[in-house]
């Protein structure tokens, strides 16, 4: 399918998988319901997919599926996850990115590597796409989403200069982990870069 097809599709192409089972220590209350405009930051993510998958650690009732963890890390929770997905594609993301866009997920969906993953100061695995095929064949060998990273035999780390055609404030990226990361902007560029084994 072309990019132009399937930045249109409205990410009926790919499945998505927001992480919701963390304990926000750093936050100090469970940011995934902390309202941001009357919505929690759990609810504006979801908003932005049909049919997200959400792993918690117990039932959040937003979504027909949800999936609960037993807290053992972002890593287990997407594996815990995998016997739902049905696409070729997964977009991973957590509550903690509530400005995520469609948009963002699409633009990474829509290139051919095992990963596609955002570059700032390091790359951001917990905001990416992943080949479905590449998390069952790896995802049960490693312990951590780096680890992961390294048994791609192609990944894509995507730098903000290109996400800034589809974000120009980059909004989406704005990893919220603390109450000051609301007001923080991202001012990091990076170049896109491609890694082969």
């Amino acid at each position: 399918m072309k990019l132009e097809a399937r930045l249109k599709c409205k990410s009926s192409w790919y499945d998505v998988i927001v992480l919701a089972g963390g304990e926000s220590k750093r936050f100090g209350c469970d940011k995934c319901d902390f309202e941001l405009s009357g919505k929690s930051m759990l609810k504006r993510v979801v908003e932005q997919f049909n049919n997200a998958i959400i792993v918690s650690r117990f039932k959040r009732g937003i979504t027909k599926t949800e999936i609960l963890d037993k807290g053992n890390g972002p890593l287990r929770a997407v594996e815990y996850a995998l016997p739902y997905i049905r696409s070729e594609k997964v977009f991973i993301t957590g509550c903690d990115f509530p400005f995520v866009r469609t948009s963002i997920a699409d633009l990474l969906c829509s290139k051919d590597f095992d990963a596609v993953i955002p570059i700032l100061d390091q790359p951001q695995p917990l905001l990416g796409c992943y080949k479905t095929n590449f998390l069952l064949r790896n995802i049960s060998k490693v312990n951590s989403f780096m680890s992961l990273l390294r048994q791609s035999n192609n990944t894509y780390l995507i730098g903000t200069e290109e996400l800034r055609l589809i974000d120009p404030s980059l909004l989406s990226l704005r990893n919220i982990n603390y109450f000051i990361d609301l007001l923080k902007p991202v001012k990091v560029f990076t170049k896109s870069t491609i890694i082969l084994k």
